[in-house]
């Protein structure tokens, strides 16, 4: 008896190696498959930050006028470039913000604003949690850039983002998307999409070449000694002046 119950127990064992053996090479063969689509599971994580981003959009609220001219030409630029329309910067109505008094002057009633674009974080906490990659430092500019050939859409990375954005009831731009990070789903295209710089642009950021203060402010008709929607250099100092400026405040 005690025979008996050896052989069984090694054919059990056995069974039991040849059906794990057999789970484990449809597995492969099917993350193969995906991997041939153009997504690859078995590459090794890249290193996220090998360099500051060699920018950032950097706003001043109190200069703001509401307009969503940052908005419309982001989205416009990158739908000319074949990617996602979704605008990489948002605007929120905010009445904590204290309008510049050249502001009030040239553009009274205008009301008060905040834009909360990608803060382009040192440590960049969104690209390694992407599963395929598809996040990487951009090598032109060091923006933290979404390839959207690669993105799956798993949104692990908007989850990662550190930074909120405010309640989409006070977006300027009265849409609705679904947007809590500074990191953006767009269903027509079934990606996540964030601020890259424009790194496509000879220009650099739409954003700040086409805003209609900053424009103003270089004729001098508005006067300030800085942007509306500047592009400083990001380094760490830069990043915690933003941060202050840009953490949404709970309650």
């Amino acid at each position: 008896m005690e025979g008996s119950n050896g052989d069984l127990n090694r054919e059990a064992r056995q069974v039991s190696r040849r059906e794990f053996l057999a789970t484990a090479a449809s597995g492969f063969v099917a993350l193969s498959m995906i991997g041939v689509s153009g997504v690859d599971f078995f590459k090794p994580p890249v290193t996220p930050i090998d360099r500051d981003s060699s920018g950032v959009i950097f706003p001043d609220p109190s200069l703001c006028i509401g307009c969503l001219t940052c908005e419309v030409q982001c989205t416009e630029v990158h739908r000319q470039a074949g990617l996602s329309s979704i605008a990489r910067i948002r605007i929120f109505n905010e009445p904590a913000t204290k309008v510049a008094p050249e502001i009030l002057k040239n553009y009274p009633g205008r009301g008060s604003f905040i834009q909360q674009p990608c803060l382009q974080c040192p440590d960049s906490p969104c690209l390694p949690v992407c599963p395929v990659n598809a996040l990487h430092v951009d090598p032109k500019t060091g923006a933290r850039v979404i390839n959207e050939q690669a993105c799956i859409a798993c949104g692990r990375c908007a989850e990662a983002c550190p930074f909120d954005v405010r309640s989409e009831a006070v977006a300027t731009d009265q849409l609705t998307t679904g947007q809590k990070t500074r990191i953006t789903y767009d269903p027509v295209k079934n990606v996540f999409t964030k601020c890259d710089l424009c790194s496509f642009r000879p220009e650099g950021p739409a954003c700040a070449e086409r805003c209609p203060i900053n424009i103003r402010i270089k004729q001098g008709i508005v006067k300030s000694d800085h942007l509306c929607l500047d592009v400083p250099k990001s380094d760490q100092a830069q990043f915690l002046k933003m941060k202050a400026q840009q953490t949404v405040k709970k309650g």
